[in-house]
């Protein structure tokens, strides 16, 4: 079995835009660019940033000294690393449309910024990943003009585009220039902990494996597939993957769609389908900067939410912490899952932080709930109840889940225990 490169990680993932303006009077002005023929939008408005039309060219101003004048929360929340969305020279909000994967965005601050943010989280034991967007460019990229060769042909003079948006020209990622162009990028940014590989399910596993043996040995490649990868996983071409599976489980388990029974089945296809380090390293995420955030989806319900959060620490997997999960954060859709970050929480939010604080700790306690083997042990969809067995060869936890309106007794091997209403247990031996 292969080494695991985070055996026992807590990933952050921020999208760096709405993550803290440091500076407000620093801010570009609005106009200062054009994105796609529309002159970039720059506002304090949370409605106005998150607007569904506006959302991709209207800034908020976050930066890289933002979010290391912010690393304290984060260190006292139990973070040991953290995501960013993609940092390269841009014109969009989400920047993954690249003008120069070489350069810092300058709206996000310079070099030096990321060295200092880089070398502040390793000052403090924390790692960071980057946001690799290998698929396409924008069309601002100097290789438009200089290697038109380097893109996708979709007719006589035309580049190809990503699902043919017309945003998005979509680069010939075999031809030798661009698979080494690509790697320069790598190399480029060697500080960095580890990548997660954007539409990576385009890219080809010849090229996978190049830009996995270029990363290195110790550090992780995280591959963004949506659907089962398998046998990309058994090949060895990623560390891991965005496990959109169990966000999709754990979402329809909240809203009465999934009932334990059904659950656990789904959840041990990925558990006993993808080779154990990958379980390991997999991001277990209810949220991330492409769906709506998972509080809106269960109808704003606190208890159900606090479950979901058990279940992403307790179940295998790197729980991936989507920027304001701590919060309760809502949104719909993309451009209300990328809605500024909240930094004056109400009591409700703050009891969200307490919950989800307790739950790293209880991880870093207790490696098992990272590396241990998992045996589902009480499924039943009437009673809504659920538990299941993280062990090794230390220590053995027993996890009891009780997702229904009423108590419910759940005998487990004989025990018996009492679940309180939309409440749960941990039982460590």
């Amino acid at each position: 079995m292969p080494a695991l490169k985070w055996p026992n990680e807590v990933v952050y993932q921020i999208f760096p835009d709405r993550f803290h303006c440091h500076d407000p009077s620093a801010r570009w002005p609005s106009g200062a660019f054009m994105w796609h023929d529309k002159p970039i939008r720059v506002s304090n408005s949370r409605e106005a940033v998150t607007s569904r039309e506006h959302h991709q060219y209207t800034f908020f101003g976050g930066t890289l000294e933002g979010i290391r004048r912010k690393l304290d929360h984060l260190q006292d929340l139990g973070v040991t690393a953290i995501y960013l969305t993609p940092i390269f020279k841009s014109r969009s909000t989400h920047r993954y449309d690249t003008d120069d994967y070489l350069k810092v965005d300058p709206m996000l601050g310079s070099e030096q910024d990321f060295y200092a943010l880089r070398d502040d989280l390793h000052a403090r034991g924390m790692k960071l990943m980057l946001d690799g967007v290998f698929n396409h460019t924008s069309w601002h990229h100097r290789w438009i003009k200089e290697h038109p060769e380097y893109y996708l042909q979709s007719g006589p003079n035309q580049i190809e585009t990503w699902m043919g948006s017309g945003k998005l020209p979509k680069l010939d990622v075999d031809a030798p220039g661009v698979t080494e162009a690509l790697l320069g990028v790598i190399d480029h940014w060697r500080g960095v902990d580890g990548w997660r590989l954007d539409a990576s399910h385009l890219l080809s596993r010849r090229v996978l494996a190049r830009i996995k043996e270029r990363v290195g040995p110790d550090r992780p490649v995280i591959g963004e597939d949506w659907d089962d990868a398998r046998f990309d996983l058994e090949e060895g071409i990623y560390d891991g993957v965005t496990n959109f599976a169990f966000k999709r489980n754990v979402a329809a388990l909240m809203y009465g769609d999934c009932p334990p029974e059904t659950f656990a089945r789904r959840m041990r296809v990925v558990y006993e389908g993808y080779p154990w380090p990958a379980v390991v390293q997999s991001w277990s995420m209810l949220n991330n900067h492409d769906t709506e955030r998972f509080y809106s989806k269960i109808g704003e319900r606190q208890a159900l939410y606090k479950l979901a959060q058990v279940l992403q620490f307790t179940l295998p997997g790197t729980p991936l912490v989507y920027y304001g999960d701590e919060w309760g954060m809502t949104g719909w859709g993309d451009w209300g899952a990328r809605a500024p970050m909240v930094w004056r929480p109400n009591p409700q939010q703050q009891d969200f932080f307490a919950h989800l604080k307790r739950l790293t700790g209880l991880r870093k306690q207790h490696p098992v709930f990272a590396t241990g083997a998992i045996r589902f042990l009480h499924a039943d969809n009437r009673s809504r109840t659920l538990a299941y067995e993280r062990f090794d060869a230390r220590e053995r936890a027993l996890v009891l889940l009780n997702f229904g309106p009423f108590e419910q007794h759940v005998d487990v091997n004989g025990t018996g225990y009492r679940l309180a209403a939309h409440d749960w247990e941990v039982h460590l031996r």
